[in-house]
């Protein structure tokens, strides 16, 4: 049975001046109900020097973090290709992975490349994926790569380099992200499919490889994806795995609970 998790950047960040209280506010509820099976926990920049109350928010909220999210910008540091950056990059990441670890996550979402350098020497920041890959199974977590935004070449073609690196890693697959590079239905066709073991949903607004509509993040059904489709061919294809939601639902001084449920609801609708 597939497993509905919601994202906790889906609460905390600028908009709700980094009020992670939200996370153990509201997620209990959504998932004594029901609704969600568990939390994505998100690490973001602001929380590196308050980590331990972070932590102890997360895990008194009683709600399972199976997956936790590394921090993007250490994605963004191994694009940079010189040493002092990538050495950065790796302290982040086992700081990352330790938080990962405490809250009891097995799975980690990472952004292999990142800001403005992107993907355009992917090679370099491939060359350091097995000894990433290691760090994290000493904390017991194994990691997925995204098909993250590209400005050289694209998510999947950048999964297929690194399956010829690294035979066994596996992949997230992000819906918007996919639609970004208009490449959603051949990931879906193509043999990697099979070593996709998690889901992002969110939506996109605008045409192929449109930087500026990134953001705002959207929730299902308010922009171009076509989810009708996408969840017949998961089921066609008898997809198991797991899905977050990543659509944001921060307000000034709070959270819209009533979308962020109708956005959770209309996935959990989908799947049935």
């Amino acid at each position: 049975m597939n497993k509905i998790y919601c994202s906790t950047g889906t609460l905390v960040g600028r908009v709700c001046g980094y009020d992670y209280s939200l996370i153990s506010k509201h997620l209990p509820k959504l998932y004594e109900n029901g609704t969600i099976d568990g939390m994505e926990f998100m690490m973001i920049p602001f929380y590196y020097d308050i980590l331990c109350k972070v932590i102890d928010t997360v895990k008194s909220s009683n709600v399972p973090s199976p997956i936790i999210h590394c921090e993007k910008d250490v994605g963004v540091l191994l694009s940079d290709c010189d040493e002092e950056s990538t050495r950065r990059a790796f302290e982040l990441f086992k700081i990352n992975c330790e938080a990962g670890e405490k809250i009891g996550a097995q799975k980690m979402v990472f952004h292999l490349w990142g800001g403005e350098k992107s993907d355009s020497h992917i090679e370099y920041n491939i060359s350091f994926l097995e000894k990433l890959i290691k760090i994290a199974e000493g904390f017991r977590l194994k990691l997925l790569i995204e098909n993250i935004p590209c400005t050289t070449h694209s998510g999947l073609q950048n999964w297929k380099r690194i399956k010829e690196f690294l035979p066994k890693i596996d992949f997230i697959f992000d819906t918007r992200f996919g639609s970004f590079h208009d490449e959603i239905n051949e990931i879906l066709e193509d043999e990697l499919w099979n070593f996709v073991s998690h889901i992002h949903i969110s939506d996109y607004s605008s045409y192929p490889r449109d930087f500026s509509k990134i953001r705002p993040i959207l929730h299902p059904g308010e922009g171009v994806i076509d989810f009708d489709s996408l969840f017949e061919k998961l089921s066609t294809k008898a997809y198991n795995g797991s899905f977050t939601l990543e659509s944001p639902v921060m307000i000034q001084n709070g959270a819209d609970i009533e979308k962020l449920n109708s956005s959770l609801i209309y996935i959990k609708n989908h799947l049935k």
